[in-house]
């Protein structure tokens, strides 16, 4: 069972990062401490700025975003590969939007 896929895309015009990780994923959601909410349970899409090494990957908190591509109650491999390709058509806004966001920080 691969309940994510992740790619990663080199970027020259990002600070203090290199890459774009770009992930599909199912998340069980529950309660989200750092927002006070709670966060649906389903299929995500995100992408965030790394610094990408020969053997590591840093990550800098809070400078990614995701979406939900759908709620899902449980994961299965056919719901998977309907996210995987919610994923392609919806990735680029996403991709436009982080790093925006990174060259404004």
């Amino acid at each position: 069972m691969k309940a994510r896929q992740e790619r990663y895309i080199e970027r020259d015009d990002l600070r203090d990062a290199t890459h774009l990780e770009i992930t599909v994923s199912y998340t069980k959601g529950g309660a989200n401490y750092f927002s006070g909410g709670v966060t649906p349970r389903g299929f995500y899409l995100s992408v965030n700025p790394v610094k990408k090494g020969e053997r590591s990957v840093c990550y800098r908190l809070f400078s990614g975003q995701s979406e939900l591509l759908f709620e899902a109650q449980r994961y299965t491999a056919k719901q998977f590969a309907r996210a995987v390709e919610m994923a392609k058509s919806r990735e680029e806004a996403l991709i436009s939007a982080v790093v925006m966001a990174n060259k404004a920080a």
